[in-house]
């Protein structure tokens, strides 16, 4: 059994769907939240096969990236640490905010941090960059966890969405930062009637060229319109959204992105998308 069988077992079995209430159309939620209190949702979904290919070679730890709010490197951070692995993250920003809960629970597993000015941080694929981590011997997983393993994982989740829904839905939302989710969904939903609508949490429509790259022809909607200034960005009505959205149904969102996918999605419900 290697290093990483245990937490195979505790976060490889399906979560649930529950109902939502809504009075339009038939609502139900992937509870992926659920998996794990910190290696949680997608993000486990994206790590799984990167930790096994890790656990392949003898290398010296696991690099990553992203933002100071990033779910990515929160759970990264904590599977390093459940599973006793050296971890180094670059953040991008200017200064380091030890109030910010996500950089305060890095630094609590033990993390090395690393802070990238944006400028500095755009160079984070760039061949030279990668071949310095390369040599220090570095497992490096991408921004968001995105890449054909990451992929691989979430395709997963698609594959058991279809075997726990009867009748398959006529679509499946998505909230996407770097798309590595939206692009798993999409292939698993390739060969059936269910169309992948994914929201976008960043401002611009750059994330369509991203996604299209990598399924090469396959059919999704994507959404641009909620992103509420941007990745990281939210505003009152959004945090109120939220807070109602859980009083009503006992289910937190968190505002990055299931809040602005969950938003978006209740405004289409309203302009009765879905029943034209």
């Amino acid at each position: 059994m290697s290093q990483i069988d245990p937490l195979l077992l505790e976060l490889d079995i399906p979560t649930p769907i529950e109902k939502i209430n809504c009075e339009k159309i038939n609502l139900l939620l992937k509870r992926e939240d659920q998996n794990h209190p910190s290696v949680q949702g997608n993000k486990w979904r994206k790590l799984k096969y990167n930790l096994l290919e890790y656990f392949k070679e003898d290398y010296k730890g696991i690099v990553s990236f992203g933002g100071a709010f990033s779910n990515h490197v929160y759970a990264t951070a904590s599977a390093c640490q459940i599973l006793q692995i050296p971890c180094k993250l670059f953040l991008r920003g200017y200064a380091l905010d030890y109030q910010n809960p996500t950089v305060k629970f890095i630094i609590d597993c033990g993390v090395e941090i690393e802070l990238l000015q944006p400028s500095d941080y755009r160079l984070k694929t760039d061949s030279a960059f990668i071949n310095i981590l390369e040599d220090q011997n570095y497992y490096i997983i991408p921004e968001g966890g995105t890449n054909d393993l990451g992929i691989k994982g979430v395709s997963e989740l698609g594959e058991e969405i279809v075997q726990q829904c009867a009748p398959l839905p006529d679509y499946v939302c998505v909230a996407a930062g770097t798309g590595g989710t939206a692009i798993g969904l999409i292939k698993a939903f390739a060969n059936v009637d269910t169309r992948v609508i994914v929201f976008s949490s960043l401002k611009g429509d750059f994330l369509r060229d991203a996604i299209s790259a990598e399924v090469h022809g396959l059919d999704f909607e994507l959404i641009t319109d909620y992103h509420f200034g941007g990745y990281g960005k939210f505003s009152r009505e959004l945090i109120s959204f939220c807070n109602l959205f859980k009083d009503e149904n006992n289910i937190s969102l968190e505002p990055v992105y299931t809040g602005k996918m969950m938003y978006g999605l209740y405004e289409m419900i309203k302009a009765d998308y879905f029943l034209s």
